[in-house]
């Protein structure tokens, strides 16, 4: 990459600001200081984990300010703990938008994985037993690891 992502100019205000920290602050490129993280990751491959816990895999193509990412040849992985099986399901591309995101981190693709490839029916047909199984004994997922739980 040949240039920053964002060619923003910086604030004029950010010099004479009250806040004391280094919150609001941008870095020279025009980046806020939290996007360092990924600026860094652009055209690697990333594991994003989502509010819903859904896991993604692909590429870190670009983002904005509000941390939307846009993935190249993203799959949807399903994994399989106990039985340490995982199996993909294919999107292409994908844009996510940055409130969606829980955690993301690179995937070192030089390592040994610890997983093993499966069949998605396997994996998908396991994963409908282990739900009815925590159905069947009160247990629930919340739809949205964020929610407030409720009674």
């Amino acid at each position: 990459m040949d240039r920053p992502v964002f060619d923003a100019e910086p604030s004029s205000g950010a010099a004479g600001s009250s806040s004391g920290g280094t919150g609001g602050q941008s870095r020279p490129g025009g980046l806020p200081h939290w996007a360092s993280n990924l600026e860094d990751n652009v055209d690697k491959q990333l594991l994003i984990v989502l509010r819903d816990d859904r896991k993604l895999v692909g590429y870190l193509r670009t983002f904005d300010q509000f941390a939307n990412l846009l993935l190249e040849h993203t799959v949807e992985r399903h994994i399989l703990i106990d039985e340490k099986l995982y199996a993909d399901v294919y999107f292409g591309t994908m844009m996510i938008r940055g409130e969606n995101v829980c955690l993301f981190g690179e995937i070192d693709t030089d390592r040994k994985q610890a997983l093993g490839e499966a069949p998605l029916a396997y994996v998908l047909q396991r994963e409908a037993e282990i739900e009815a199984d925590l159905e069947a004994r009160g247990i629930q997922k919340p739809g949205d690891m964020f929610a407030d739980m409720v009674d």
